[in-house]
């Protein structure tokens, strides 16, 4: 709707914007749309900030009706004459809600509007309008994270208080396990086996478990670092004798090149970073030789295990150490995407560095490196 200017109600209203002082403020404000109507909601006048915020020109605008800038779903609410009933009758009215602009789209507004009178007589309303999309997004950005922060702090102590609750039950199970199958062997060998394939499932529980703790917590800041010095290659045979049976199982070999290198480091953790990679390279790539190489840099230790395996797609080699994280290659091993997260924060806390790439001739190989000492 257009009203021209010699229709009622206009020249009361043109008498909010008489003087020179105040026509130049209002042109000069760019950050606020501020605008006069008259009493029936007809636009009398438009500022810079007003058609930089909503994108009509003067003569575009001046004259319509200022339920324009209303969405459609308040328009059809009645909520322009609602909101002028309502500055008409307190003075002055505030909210924030959407608004549109020339071009369509919305944005996130909070408006004033005030009734002026002289006497008893309603001259008109001044409008003021600022745009909080921005704030309004940050906001929603914030309340995001926040959420997210929220979810991760209960699952990480879901995890937390489950694994604890679990492990103790599981490894009295494992016990009585590994006592009847030594009881069965000079009984019933084929019983035997089949509950020591039980307890080999067990084992594989305790180590989910002992994982998800892991990840609990890393997530708390409570991963503990406990130094003692020894010799790398004496933890790399240990774990490397551990494995040459499940190996051999799978048509796998295991070759060692390692010279001495002693370090200042926790050895259950170190061995458990190397139980990772070689579970894995067992895992993914079986019937494969394997290779682990221990050797000295300067001040650091370097331990590499490489496979011959399908490798890592080159777009997840970073990916493959995040939490939950596997590549798509390997998904279909199961698993639950945690065991190289654990494994670069054990080396992390230890000051050192792990990374993945492909070989040329196949497969893929990881390098660990260490400082000899403590940081």
């Amino acid at each position: 709707m257009t009203r021209t200017g010699g229709e009622n109600g206009v020249g009361g209203a043109h008498q909010l914007i008489e003087g020179e002082a105040f026509r130049r403020f209002i042109e000069r404000v760019s950050d606020y749309a501020i605008y006069v109507i008259d009493p029936g909601g007809y636009i009398v006048t438009w500022n810079v900030g007003a058609e930089r915020l909503k994108g009509y020109r003067a003569d575009e605008v001046i004259g319509r009706h200022f339920s324009l800038f209303y969405t459609d779903e308040a328009r059809a609410a009645g909520r322009p004459a609602e909101i002028l009933r309502s500055a008409a009758e307190r003075g002055s009215v505030e909210e924030v809600d959407w608004r549109v602009r020339k071009d369509g789209t919305r944005f996130w507004a909070d408006v004033t509007i005030a009734a002026v009178r002289e006497g008893e007589e309603l001259l008109g309303y001044t409008k003021v309008t600022r745009d909080l999309t921005a704030a309004r997004r940050a906001e929603e950005a914030r309340l995001k994270l926040a959420r997210a922060e929220e979810a991760v702090r209960l699952r990480d102590q879901f995890l937390s208080i489950a694994s604890h609750e679990l492990r103790t039950p599981l490894s009295t199970l494992q016990l009585q396990l590994a006592s009847l199958v030594e009881k069965l062997k000079r009984i019933d060998g084929k019983l035997a086996a089949r509950l020591d394939r039980a307890r080999r499932s067990g084992d594989r529980l305790v180590e989910l478990i002992e994982t998800l703790l892991d990840v609990s917590r890393i997530s708390t800041g409570r991963l503990t670092i406990k130094r003692e010095r020894f010799n790398l290659r004496d933890a790399v045979d240990e774990v490397v004798e551990r494995f040459r049976e499940h190996a051999a199982q799978v048509a796998s070999t295991i070759a060692v090149s390692a010279v001495d290198v002693e370090g200042d480091w926790d050895r259950l953790r170190i061995e458990q970073v190397l139980t990772n990679l070689l579970g894995n390279a067992v895992k993914y790539a079986a019937g494969t030789a394997i290779d682990v190489t221990v050797a000295r840099n300067g001040g650091h230790a370097m331990l590499e295990v490489r496979d011959r395996g399908p490798g890592i797609p080159d777009d997840a080699l970073d990916r493959v150490f995040g939490r939950f994280e596997r590549a798509a290659s390997t998904a279909h091993y199961g698993g639950l995407g945690l065991g190289l997260y654990v494994t670069r924060e054990i080396v992390v806390a230890h000051g050192g560095t792990i990374a993945a790439e492909n070989c040329q001739d196949g497969g893929v190989r990881f390098k660990v490196v260490l400082p000899l000492g403590a940081d």
